[in-house]
């Protein structure tokens, strides 16, 4: 491990530790200090206890995402089938253009 990973690893455990005491959370730090000392020796977790934590990380990730209002998801899903039947039109006219063209140049599919 070189110089700047072991800085960058330094400043990421302050920063939880930082944020642990602003929420008071000491039980957290014990066991990210248990995992941390389980990832240094070199021991792997049990694959469900593996298993437990990553769907835990992904519940404490989705309470901090910044979810849309009802308002602002009705007009994201408006705005996006509007752009895609604008484009599938657009799209069928240049393809229905193309293929006219073609067979104008073609000499024609009617004989």
């Amino acid at each position: 491990m070189n110089r700047e990973m072991r800085r960058m690893m330094e400043r990421e455990e302050r920063r939880q530790k930082k944020q642990e005491q602003r929420q008071g959370g000491r039980a957290a730090a014990n066991q990210r200090a248990q995992a941390a000392l389980q990832r240094s020796k070199g021991e792997r977790q049990p694959f469900f206890k593996r298993i437990a934590q990553f769907l835990h990380d992904v519940r404490v990730e989705m309470r901090k995402v910044s979810w849309p209002t009802r308002d602002q998801m009705v007009a994201f899903s408006v705005v996006t089938l509007v752009t895609s039947i604008v484009l599938t039109a657009f799209v069928f006219g240049l393809d229905a253009g193309l293929k006219e063209l073609v067979f104008l140049a073609i000499g024609g599919a009617n004989g």
